[in-house]
């Protein structure tokens, strides 16, 4: 639902360029606070935009309903450039943001609770704030902290050991005959030579 919002704040073209920086990991870092998700995305310069997203509270934190925001509820900003041909147009680092934070609810559906709280020690929400999304919490333990590249680094089998490579490796000689072909041969034969006297 989230995504769908994000495609009808703005142009197919943006919405188009978001969804490829969302996808391609163009988000460094993601911030999802009471009433505000913040993104550092590296665009196309040097320095990463920052672009911010902000939701109007809810009062019902307790339906899907309750949690997805309306249009009117939603203001973006961000430090690039871009505001839009008209107002209200969300520049594509404000999209990727929502996208992201679309991705992040799909992991940790308390997100968007966060998101849409005003507080985030209320009472009732009982979700502590989360400095990012893509580092760990502040108020978990290490035996809470989950990592989810483990089961990429367990190999199914033992990695193997080194070739066995032959005592002697054959060596390819000129084929034909000629000062070239004779030159080649006498270094070969002079090193092979000194090798042997070893």
């Amino acid at each position: 639902m989230l995504r769908a919002l994000a495609a009808e704040l703005s142009d197919p073209g943006r919405f188009s360029r978001a969804k490829a920086y969302a996808r391609d990991g163009a988000v460094i870092d993601i911030d999802i606070g009471p009433g505000e998700v913040r993104a550092t995305i590296q665009g196309s310069r040097y320095e990463p935009y920052v672009a911010s997203v902000y939701v109007t509270s809810s009062d019902d934190i307790t339906s899907l309903l309750g949690l997805i925001p309306d249009r009117d509820e939603l203001q973006a900003t961000c430090s690039c450039p871009d505001d839009g041909p008209y107002g209200g147009a969300f520049c594509k680092h404000a999209l990727t943001a929502l996208l992201t934070l679309a991705d992040e609810v799909t992991i940790e559906p308390e997100a968007l609770v966060r998101w849409r709280t005003a507080d985030p020690e209320a009472e009732g929400s009982g979700i502590p704030r989360r400095s990012g999304a893509r580092t760990a919490t502040t108020n978990t333990t290490d035996d809470e902290v989950i990592d989810v590249l483990v089961s990429a680094l367990v190999a199914p089998h033992p990695i193997p050991g080194p070739p066995d490579l032959p005592a002697r490796l054959p060596v390819t000689m000129a084929a034909r005959g000629g000062p070239h072909g004779e030159d080649v041969a006498r270094v070969l034969a002079d090193a092979l030579a000194v090798l042997r006297s070893r």
